[in-house]
């Protein structure tokens, strides 16, 4: 998989460390809260790698948009 994609953060669970990213296509996709560098916010936009985890598609190596562009 590999390919960066585009979405934004728009749900926070930190009890459970957990964060969902809905990406250009609307599709729901989970992430760790570690996966992210700094504070996590909500409605951020975000690009972020697709990897395959136990239970379906996660996000991985999330960056905030404004930090680093991928290219």
């Amino acid at each position: 998989m590999g390919d960066k994609r585009r979405g934004e953060i728009v749900e926070i669970d930190f009890e459970n460390g957990l964060g969902t990213i809905i990406d250009e296509n609307g599709q729901d996709i989970q992430f760790q809260l570690d996966e992210i560098s700094g504070q996590v916010n909500l409605n951020a936009k975000v690009f972020f790698d697709i990897d395959l985890g136990l239970s379906g598609l996660v996000a991985v190596k999330v960056e905030y948009e404004n930090i680093k562009v991928p290219g």
